[in-house]
């Protein structure tokens, strides 16, 4: 469990590091596993994630599997690991948590290319309100060198500025202001093993990894149950929803990972 000072830390700054949640052997097969699902995307007799693309170039990639979980066993028992899941309904504060999904951001080494800054919720426009956490688990030490997150701090306070962001990933850094605020960008480093928090509106972006090490990692998505679908809104996920506009997320293919006492 989180300490009462990391839970005051997440909602301060939007992001907090928790601790290790996978041991040496635990995170060999969630390593394997992602190669195989990469070396076997077009086979058409096994499950298959939901997506599966480079989000980079051919020079310098950046492999996205979305929903690892639906085509891998040790990928799915991560999604209920029980300590993940206590430690985001502490941050949340919510009866219960569906897995919104989860996504693979694989960098090789010498060739991951960066991600510009940005915030998850913005991105999702068929939930509401934009409440989502997201637990990120690395698979590799995760520094400098490789291409490790950096975080803005507080900026989950101020609202939906993705198109604020947008309009500056030509800029090689952020301004020292943004409306007013203080824009502090912290760095944060995730040892092997190890689980780190963020809120889906806090501004974050990783550089490009251009040591001899992979950066493997997941980040867990999960949602709270005062998600609604927004069916105005585009996603991947869209065609999996059968319910209602303005209705909890309730479909089976969003399934239950902590619940609280009822």
């Amino acid at each position: 469990m989180l300490t009462e000072e990391q839970v005051k830390r997440f909602h301060a700054d939007g992001f907090v590091k928790g601790g290790r949640v996978l041991t040496d052997d635990e995170v060999d097969e969630l390593r394997a596993e992602m190669v195989r699902v990469i070396d076997e995307r077009d086979r058409k007799d096994q499950p298959q994630p939901v997506h599966l693309a480079n989000l980079g170039t051919d020079e310098r990639p950046i492999w996205q599997i979305v929903n690892i979980w639906q085509a891998s066993e040790p990928f799915a028992s991560l999604t209920r690991n029980s300590r993940i899941t206590e430690e985001l309904a502490q941050l949340t504060e919510a009866n219960s948590l569906r897995m919104w999904h989860d996504q693979i951001q694989y960098k090789p080494a010498a060739q991951g290319g960066l991600l510009h800054w940005h915030q998850d919720a913005p991105l999702w426009p068929i939930l509401t309100p934009m409440t989502q956490v997201t637990a990120w688990v690395a698979l590799d030490d995760v520094d400098e060198s490789n291409g490790c997150m950096s975080m803005v701090r507080g900026s989950h306070l101020w609202g939906d500025q993705i198109a604020y962001l947008h309009s500056i990933e030509g800029e090689p850094e952020l301004p020292d202001t943004f409306d007013g605020h203080p824009v502090e960008v912290v760095m944060r480093p995730v040892a092997k093993g190890e689980v780190h928090y963020h809120h889906s509106l806090t501004w974050h972006g990783s550089h490009a990894n251009l040591s001899t090490r992979p950066r493997r990692a997941i980040a867990l998505h999960v949602m709270g149950d005062d998600t609604r679908y927004v069916a105005s809104g585009e996603h991947v996920m869209k065609e999996f929803v059968t319910v209602g506009d303005g209705e909890p997320m309730t479909d089976e293919a969003f399934p239950v990972v902590w619940q609280g006492a009822v």
